[in-house]
Parts: C-alpha cells; sequence; structure tokens
C-alpha cells in the first residue's frame, strides 16, 4: 500500500466540523462551571437562572436560602433580569437549575 500525506491530513480537516457539531447552541456557556460552584454553596430553596445570546455574551442571577423553592426561582429570575438590564441583553432569563436539579433546557 502507498503512503499518502493526504490520508493522514483528512481526519485533521474533519475535526472543526465535528467541534461545531458538537457545540452547538444547545450547550451551557463555558464559563457557568465557576457560578454553578459558587451556586452550590448557597443554601436550600435555591435557584440559578442564565440568559444569553449565540455570541457567549451571557448573564446570571441566583438566589438561595429562600423559604420555598418558588420563591428562590423569582429571587434567581429576578436578580438575572436585574443583570441583563445592565448589559442591555435581550435574550431572556431562563432558570437553569433548581435545587441541584439542572431544568436547563438551552437556549
Amino acid at each position: 500500500m502507498k503512503f499518502s500525506p493526504l490520508r493522514l491530513a483528512v481526519p485533521w480537516l474533519l475535526i472543526p466540523a465535528v467541534l461545531a457539531c458538537a457545540s452547538g447552541a444547545d450547550r451551557p456557556p463555558p464559563g457557568l462551571a465557576r457560578v454553578w460552584k459558587q451556586y452550590l454553596s448557597l443554601p436550600e430553596a435555591r435557584a440559578l437562572a442564565i440568559a444569553g445570546d449565540p455570541h457567549n455574551v451571557w448573564v446570571s442571577g441566583a438566589a438561595g436560602g429562600q423559604a420555598s423553592s418558588a420563591e428562590a426561582e423569582q429571587a434567581a429570575l429576578q436578580e438575572c433580569l436585574k443583570r441583563r438590564g445592565l448589559r442591555r441583553m435581550q435574550s431572556p432569563c431562563r432558570l437553569y437549575a433548581v435545587g441541584s436539579e439542572i431544568v436547563w433546557r438551552g437556549w
């Protein structure tokens, strides 16, 4: 079998296409790991909301220690809305997590 440099190059040429497909709009923002770690340190009856756009500009709002999950959700959404307004973002705030459960379904 004859050696072909093209044969070695083809897999490397496909990598950008595969990564583009894998980094779809349903993935959370990369910086969310830091926010998630802080969020988990909040007391129970907690919630986390995020707002973003396809350009990966995003904000979050978190609340913890509320009397109920519903109150935590409302407080997190209000904090997110406040931060969204400061950044003049148009995308809506959506819940990312309630308690320890991720409820986010993508942008």
